[in-house]
Order: structure tokens, then sequence, then C-alpha cells
């Protein structure tokens, strides 16, 4: 096939990562592929991921041409509008096949109306559009400032459904979200966990030492959950002695809170590195002991940071929820998804009490990641569900047409024939067993 992947890719861009590794597999795999970028601007010097395959910027590219150069257009989205700019254009260009790194997409949904120049009132329109009548209250609480809290717009408003319902088909990294992308796009929908490289890091168990330590990696933004993290380990005079690092991006404002939360605590071992390079963050994972990658509220499709502490062999700490909650029991150390401190503390205190227990389950842990998150596994799942969106096409075409006609007959979308006539034409496009 030829397939035109569309990628945030920049060096600083973690889809972007991952997409360099998939696209070449599936080039290996023999097929055809461009890597469309869907950064807002092009920067110039700005570095990218190292590919062996053409590259160029959607605003360099006549779009037009999409529908009839490629058979596939795979679009990533996030909820970063601008690495994702890009994605809206195509998406008017071509049928697509979109994968949905996020499940919440508010913020780029926001991004959208703001560059753009739109008001509340179009703001209000594409809820209501997405979601019915029922979503007007929210629509209006949310951007009037009176539903602030991030789990209650994810609840009501993550606008999944309102790209979901522009593409031909869509993959999603775990099945809790995937119900929304079910209800609104035509052709197939597959659930595949997410592709994450492995890293430089040296596989567990680390070394002997007599401080263990801590980590998180990524942004630190409040829903990671940090605080508690630190009230957990200050109530405990175990924990006490260990280090806490935190590995990304922060702000000077949840730095200063962070360190201030940590002083409340008594807690003296606080780490906080900020934004760092490759090579730094292999080193700060082969340094930890136990990784802690908690949300609340689950906002992402999937974790890059969860499935990178499983893969340097290191036991990791999650929240029973979305994509968390789908991880295997026995792989990973789960407490409830409200994020109870005094849970927490239990966990991190057994996990730093029983060395056995941290090198047996990062070792378990590891032997799946390998298996499960690779970029070969990742390449066959989009080639396979690439392949059912294309053989769905005439399904689709002749489904379309024949849904215009019937509803411009007065035929009810509930109405029993509807589903008849669905099912007959399911029966008729079967595909024929060899």
């Amino acid at each position: 096939m030829k397939i035109c992947w569309v990628t945030p890719f920049v060096l600083r861009s973690s889809i972007g990562r991952v997409s360099a590794e998939v696209t070449k597999q599936l080039a290996a795999r023999g097929h055809q592929i461009e890597i469309l970028r869907c950064e807002d601007e092009d920067e110039p010097g700005e570095p990218l991921h190292p590919t062996a395959l053409p590259v160029r910027h959607w605003r360099t590219r006549d779009l037009s041409e999409l529908r009839t150069e490629f058979d596939v257009v795979v679009v990533n989205i996030g909820d970063n509008y601008p690495f994702h700019a890009g994605v809206f254009p195509v998406l008017d260009a071509a049928p697509c096949l979109g994968i949905f790194h996020d499940f919440y997409i508010y913020n780029l949904f926001s991004g959208w109306l703001h560059h753009n120049g739109l008001d509340y009132r179009r703001h209000d329109a594409e809820i209501v559009a997405t979601y019915g009548p029922v979503a007007e209250p929210y629509a209006v609480a949310v951007r009037s400032g009176q539903m602030l809290d991030m789990g209650e717009i994810a609840k009501h408003l993550p606008m999944t459904e309102w790209l979901a319902g522009r593409c031909e088909a869509a993959l999603a990294h775990a099945k809790f979200y995937a119900p929304k992308l079910e209800a609104v796009v035509p052709g197939p929908v597959a659930v595949t966990p997410l592709c994450c490289p492995d890293r430089a890091t040296p596989p567990g168990p680390p070394k002997a030492k007599t401080q263990l330590t801590l980590t998180t990696v990524g942004v630190m933004n409040p829903n990671k959950r940090v605080a508690d993290v630190i009230r957990a380990i200050g109530g405990s005079d175990t924990l006490k002695a260990c280090a806490y690092r935190l590995v990304g991006p922060i702000s000077d404002e949840e730095r200063a809170a962070l360190e201030g939360v940590a002083a409340e605590a008594g807690f003296a071992n606080l780490i906080i590195d900020g934004a760092v390079d490759d090579e730094t963050l292999d080193r700060r994972l082969d340094e930890a002991d136990i990784m802690v990658a908690l949300r609340k509220p689950v906002l992402e499709g999937a974790s890059g940071s969860a499935c990178e502490g499983m893969l340097s062999g290191r036991p990791t700490v999650v929240a029973r929820a979305g994509f968390y909650g789908e991880l295997p029991d026995d792989l990973v150390f789960k407490i409830d998804g409200a994020i109870v401190v005094e849970e927490l503390r239990e966990v991190l205190e057994r996990l730093v009490a029983d060395e056995a227990l941290r090198r047996e389950t990062g070792k378990a842990a590891r032997a799946w990641a390998l298996e499960t998150l690779n970029a070969t596994r990742y390449a066959e799942a989009v080639e396979a569900l690439a392949q059912a969106q294309v053989t769905s096409r005439p399904l689709l075409a002749v489904g379309t047409r024949l849904g215009n006609e019937l509803r411009a007959m007065g035929l009810a979308d509930g109405d029993p024939a509807a589903a008849r006539i669905g099912a007959t034409l399911q029966r008729l496009f079967a595909p024929v067993e060899a």
C-alpha cells in the first residue's frame, strides 16, 4: 500500500518518536511511506526524528492530491494544537485512518477555535453538533469558567467524537475509549497497545545501593498527582529515606508548589530535574528503583511513561483507571483511581521493603512490554486496520448512498428497516472464505 503518515515529527514529540519506529517497520513490510509533518509551523533548524523515509511539512504539500496518491492516509491525533494543527486540513482532504493517542482532545478543540478566531457561538455549536442539545449547559459552563476541573470536562466533553466522526477508520490504544470511536466512525475501529520503542536504559534490576529512588517522568502537571506522592512519602519514616526524582518539563509555578508540599510534609529528598535530553532520561531511568506513573483524571489513550517504566524493568505504580487499569494486574502495582494517599503509601512501603518483589515484577513487566509494545507488532496492527479500511469502502459508499436516500424518504435512523438493510449490506460485502 501507499501510505501517507501524518504526525508531528520534531524531536520534542513523543508521537514523532513512535512514528519514526512504526513507519520504519511498515516500510520494511513493503509499503511505500511518506511522512507528512502536521506541526502548525515548520521552524527552521528544529531537529527532527531520524528516518530514511521522505518527510514533508503539510504546508508545502498539495493536500488535494492525498486522496488519489495514497491508498491510506494515517493521521496521528493528540491534544496539542501546535503539534497537530495540520490534521484539520488533512481530514478535510482525504478519507483518513485516525490514531487517537488521547481520548480527551478538548484542548486541541480549544486551540483550533483560538487559531481560527472563532468565538463562543462556534464553540457551543460544535459541542451541540457532537453531543446533542443535552451538552449545551456543559458547553456554556466550560467556556465561561464555571467548569474548570479537567475530570469533569473529560466526563462530559472529551471531544473525541468531534474528530473521530471525520475519520473513515480509527485506532485506539485502550478499550476504555474505543466505544466513543465506534459510535461515530463509519468504518472499522481497532484497539492495539501503544508502541513504546525500547530505550538505551540498561534493563533492570537497578544496582544495589543504600538509598532507593522513586521516579516520575513526563510533563509535571497537576494530574500526575505528584503532590499526592510527596504526601504519601512524607507520612512514612521508611519512605522519607528514599529520594523522589521528577524528570520532565515543569513550570516555575508547579516547581514552587511541589517544593512547598515537600517542605510541609517534612520531606527533604525531592529532586526536580526539569526537562532533560534522551541521554539524561536513560540515565535517570537506570538510576530508578520504583516508577510512579499516576494520573487523575486519565486523559491520554495510553501512557508512554508507564510503558517506559515497564520496559526499564522497574516496578511501576499506576492508578486503576483508563489505560492503566487495563495493564496486567500482576505486572504493575495498582491503586484506586481516586488516588488515596494512605493506599499509595502502603504500596510504596511494600515495594521499598521487598527487593525480590521489585526485581521479579520488574523482570516480568519488561518481558511483557518487549513482546507487546514493540514497533513490529504495532505496524502489523496498523496494516491490518488499513487493509480493512480499504476493503470496507464499497460497503461504506453503498451504505452512505442508501442512507441518504432513505433519510430523504423520511425513514428515521432508529427504524427497524434501517437495521435490516444494514445487515443485508454486511452479508453482501462479507469477505468470501477461502
